[in-house]
């Protein structure tokens, strides 16, 4: 099952410079990549029970409600 997403244009311009350095197909093959990554990473941290002070501030970030 395939699904669209729609993300800012900026950010769609920097997947396309990361995914063509770092050797990706594509920058599908990128982002599945980064968020396979990314879920490994929470479940593990899940399955641990425990977040750290990174832990919440990344996700802050990654929400855009801090820089």
């Amino acid at each position: 099952m395939k699904t669209a997403v729609k993300i800012e244009k900026s950010l769609c311009r920097r997947v396309e410079r990361a995914a063509a350095e770092a050797g990706y197909s594509s920058r599908e093959e990128f982002i599945e990549h980064a968020i396979e990554k990314e879920l490994a990473h929470y479940e593990a941290g899940e399955s641990q029970g425990e977040k750290t002070k990174d832990d919440v501030l990344r996700k802050l970030k990654g929400l855009g409600y801090i820089e």
